[in-house]
């Protein structure tokens, strides 16, 4: 596998102290080709076939410049280089698109995720002088580029997620036990999920505080509406379809990572479109939420509510592949329904339930929630 071959140049690479430039593209095609374009570079060029190939070789190997592909299939190339951006700092981005899409240029300029922006079909020398630039910042930059931002970052994020979960989390005692737990339940399956899909440890961090508070925003649902044991009425439904943005701006204030706002937001918004409450569809959906989203509809399912008894195995995965493409992303749906039949979905859920009780270590205080 081309993973493989890339960690294998990358120990030559550190022995021989030449910078590593990583491509990342689904093409194989592509990859073969910018490695042949590479050759003058004075770099080792290494390439990987996804996302989740070119983060495991970045938290074996120091790299210094990340070339990638936006569309890709479960992690666009903005993702990715939002996910260097705050786990590896020092490494520089160059981003290759096929859409031309001005707005997409001006985000990844703007969020400084990219010294580069080339728009397919590039050319040679525009891709050589873009990397050949970005090594000379880098090499300019010296070793310790960003250390201080990567630590003030995770410590910040623990520092703003605990005075957030402390205070959300007994807000939320107050309200139904009969799905005690569900939302700690989502922190670790996001988590496992996260895992699988081999986010770095400050991310999976961020994912575990969304998952946590992700259903924040039912504090604004009254009790009789949430726990009616019928079927909600057009007026009742809109307002459990307002919680994701009312969750949204009860901690935008506390100054949370914007992938953890992001999370609660956009929980409910579907692959193809028909979520709410903005609507938004496939890469629109941060990573994070199109995560969470699966696991929070998994629990749900899986557990007893006070309109219905817990649904069968069978039937949830089930249910689960007839919402595939619509409701959920299908390669992380993939992934999870993977990730269930190795059994490391149930082991979660058993560690999840040890945290809400006491027996492990928590980020804070264990908020009971309604379900998702």
């Amino acid at each position: 596998m081309d993973c493989v071959e890339a960690a294998d140049e990358g120990a030559d690479a550190l022995q021989a102290g030449r910078p590593i430039v990583l491509v990342v593209d689904d093409e194989i095609g592509i990859l073969t080709a910018i490695r042949r374009c590479l050759r003058s570079i004075p770099a080792e060029v290494v390439t990987a076939e996804s996302a989740g190939e070119a983060i495991a070789f970045l938290h074996d190997n120091p790299v210094a410049v990340v070339v990638s592909d936006h569309m890709m299939p479960g992690m666009t190339g903005l993702e990715l280089l939002a996910l260097v951006r705050q786990n590896w700092p020092r490494t520089l981005g160059i981003m290759m698109t096929a859409s031309g899409d001005i707005q997409l240029a001006a985000d990844a300029v703007n969020r400084r995720l990219v010294r580069a922006f080339l728009t397919k079909p590039w050319t040679v020398d525009a891709l050589r002088v873009a990397i050949r630039e970005a090594l000379e910042a880098w090499q300019a930059a010296g070793p310790d580029a960003g250390e201080g931002l990567r630590n003030g970052l995770a410590e910040a994020v623990r520092q703003q997620a605990t005075r957030a979960v402390l205070a959300l989390a007994r807000a939320m005692d107050a309200r139904d036990r009969y799905t005690r737990n569900h939302s700690e339940r989502v922190a670790g399956l996001a988590v496992a999920l996260g895992r699988a899909f081999m986010l770095p440890p400050q991310t999976l961090e961020a994912l575990r505080v969304g998952g946590l508070l992700h259903d924040v925003g039912k504090i604004g649902v009254g009790d009789a509406v949430l726990l009616k044991p019928a079927r909600l009425s057009a007026e009742e439904f809109e307002a459990i379809r307002r919680h994701p943005g009312t969750g949204a701006s009860i901690v935008e204030p506390l100054g949370l990572a914007e992938e953890v706002v992001a999370v609660i937001r956009q929980h409910h918004e579907n692959h193809d479109g028909t979520g709410y409450p903005d609507g938004l569809a496939g890469d629109q959906i941060h990573l994070l939420a199109r995560l969470v989203h699966v696991v929070d509809a998994y629990e749900a399912m899986r557990a007893n509510r006070v309109y219905r008894t817990a649904r069968e195995p069978e039937w949830i995965r089930a249910e689960l592949l007839r919402c595939r493409g619509t409701q959920f992303e299908p390669h992380l749906l993939d992934l999870f329904l993977a990730e269930l039949e190795a059994g490391r979905i149930d082991a979660a859920l058993v560690e999840a339930d040890g945290v809400a009780l006491g027996l492990q270590p928590a980020l804070s205080s264990p908020p009971s929630s309604p379900a998702g």
